[in-house]
């Protein structure tokens, strides 16, 4: 039998893993216009946090940064979700206490991309990008390996019932 303590951290977790795959769903199903929107604010924000003066440049000046921004700011927003992704599936396997669980997760992490590049086919001014699929199953395996080396470097060891 389970400890009760255990069952709510597996319960947690679940719930966890459940609101970043929504998460990523949502993003994904937000159409292209909406999605350069969200994109835009973010670059626009980090260039005004960082480029001295960024608001004085005039519009030409401003594109030149702007256009080398945006790409890794879309790039990176993968990777992160698909981090957060990576690190609370890696976490709920060790909880469950399976076999293998940072193999489990990296694989069930990139499944998912992939399930998130095929519903973006069905998003207008969207389409699945192979790339993607490569940078967010990296942004797993990297999650996935440092809560794997968190919890070797903690001793936390696998869960086991009782």
């Amino acid at each position: 039998m389970k400890s009760k303590g255990r069952k709510w951290l597996i319960f947690f977790l679940w719930l966890l893993v459940i609101a970043v795959a929504v998460m990523i769903f949502c993003f994904s199903a937000q159409d292209a216009e909406l999605s350069a929107q969200t994109s835009t604010g973010l670059a626009v924000f980090v260039l005004r946090l960082f480029v001295p003066g960024f608001d004085a440049m005039t519009a030409k000046e401003q594109w030149v940064y702007f256009d080398q921004l945006l790409l890794f700011v879309r790039k990176a927003a993968h990777f992160t979700e698909f981090a957060m992704l990576g690190a609370s599936l890696r976490l709920l396997f060790h909880a469950l206490a399976l076999r293998r669980p940072a193999l489990i997760a990296w694989v069930a992490g990139t499944l998912y991309a992939c399930t998130d590049e095929l519903h973006q086919m069905f998003v207008d001014g969207r389409g699945p990008m192979w790339q993607d699929v490569c940078i967010d199953s990296a942004g797993v395996m990297i999650a996935v390996l440092l809560v794997t080396l968190w919890l070797r470097r903690h001793g936390i060891r696998k869960m086991k019932e009782g």
